[in-house]
């Protein structure tokens, strides 16, 4: 039996989110039916980022074992039966015991907000056509790095042992009428960014003080934040795993 990582990317826009659902078009869900259509035979794919309905992936990786012989041409006929909206990157044959969930280091997102209406953005942004002060946002982004447990910004119909994340990036970046939020964790909670961008979002508006925005944070309280922020600007832009993969990947 050997394992494999299939890397994807995807818009979710037409999807009830990553994780096979008994009611709702999912990302695995579309995997697994083309490859059982290609391979003759069920698989079963474990996902390394369970993404929720509505939100995009530049990079996503699941992991699955077989007996048959796997080849760079199956990525072709993969793409031909699935759905335009994902698209099948790459599959490379990894070590027995690899997990494409439990060993990423580290996993990166982007929200991405526009100010000016532009219909190529629709479904792919948030339009948020008010005032914003830069600095002000950067300054609430900053105080995530001082900070590890997120319980504030965490939804609660999630099953958790810890809410600590070690966030070693964060950073709002604009250009043109597009603004860009990228973060970096080991881990990310349920809900866990828009919470954060939506919270920060009332910093750039002066609506909420840093002080207040602290405040929010060590609460460890969701009825604080403000979750409200659309799925359809999140990312997930990078899954990174440890050196020994760089071989592999």
């Amino acid at each position: 039996m050997n394992r494999y990582f299939i890397e994807v990317c995807y818009d979710g826009a037409d999807f009830g989110g990553f994780q096979i659902q008994s009611n709702q078009v999912s990302i695995q869900g579309a995997l697994e039916q083309a490859m059982a259509t290609l391979y003759r035979v069920p698989i079963s794919l474990t996902g390394a980022s369970r993404t929720d309905a509505g939100v995009h992936a530049l990079q996503n990786f699941l992991h699955f074992d077989t007996h048959l012989e796997i080849t760079s041409k199956h990525i072709y006929n993969l793409n031909a039966l699935l759905p335009k909206s994902i698209v099948v990157k790459g599959i490379y044959k990894v070590p027995a015991q690899a997990h494409c969930r439990f060993d990423a280091i580290k996993r990166s997102y982007t929200y991405q907000i526009h100010s000016q209406k532009d219909p190529f953005l629709e479904g792919r942004s948030w339009y948020y056509p008010f005032p914003i002060h830069i600095s002000a946002l950067q300054e609430a982004a900053t105080l995530l790095l001082s900070n590890t447990n997120f319980e504030s910004f965490s939804k609660k119909n999630t099953s958790v042992n810890t809410f600590d994340c070690q966030i070693s990036k964060a950073q709002w970046v604009q250009e043109g009428s597009s603004l860009y939020f990228h973060i970096d964790s080991n881990r990310f909670l349920r809900g866990m960014i828009r919470g954060l961008v939506g919270t920060m979002l009332h910093v750039g508006r002066g609506q909420t003080t840093l002080a207040e925005f602290q405040e929010i944070i060590r609460s460890k309280n969701e009825q604080n934040v403000d979750f409200s922020t659309p799925a359809h600007g999140l990312y997930l832009s990078s899954i990174q795993y440890p050196a020994y993969f760089q071989k592999i990947f």
